[in-house]
């Protein structure tokens, strides 16, 4: 027990939230359509792949660990980290058909940042907003892709 089971657990709760994530990538993937002149995987391949290998971590946090016995060596982890960047996940996953791409992106991209940071910098907002805008436009004017627009229906049209 101590410090060694604790970390096993850890290892495991975060396997676990890789797997889940994985699995709703994938099946989340089958609600993409393949648009006319698309082969059959079209736009599923990549959300397939990056499910498919979220589920890969998950399985690999499942293995047998090992963990260095000497005292002060396990790796306590970061709950607090970890549950800014989960949160932000489902905080995206939520917002993603209401209020469109941009928004659900921007708030992953600056949650997640916040859980890697120490503090609130509104930096990571605007990196988030470069960030999601590129992947907007690359993917509705690069690949064709139809995203969701939401709250800024009204400025770049589509759904």
């Amino acid at each position: 027990t101590g410090p060694q089971n604790n970390h096993r657990w850890q290892e495991r709760g975060v396997g676990l939230v890789l797997l889940a994530l994985g699995a709703g990538i994938i099946f989340g993937t089958f609600s993409v359509s393949a648009l006319p002149g698309q082969d059959s995987l079209g736009p599923r391949l990549f959300p397939a792949l990056i499910g498919g290998g979220l589920i890969l971590l998950g399985l690999a946090h499942f293995r047998p660990a090992s963990v260095d016995t000497r005292e002060g060596n396990a790796d306590e982890g970061h709950w607090p980290s970890l549950a800014w960047m989960v949160g932000g996940l489902l905080l995206g996953v939520l917002i993603y058909k209401p209020l469109g791409f941009i928004p659900a992106a921007l708030a992953i991209f600056v949650l997640t940042a916040r859980g890697f940071a120490a503090r609130w910098d509104w930096r990571h907002v605007a990196a988030g907003l470069v960030v999601a805008l590129i992947a907007f436009f690359g993917f509705t004017k690069g690949l064709g892709l139809n995203l969701p627009t939401g709250i800024f229906k009204f400025i770049l049209g589509g759904h």
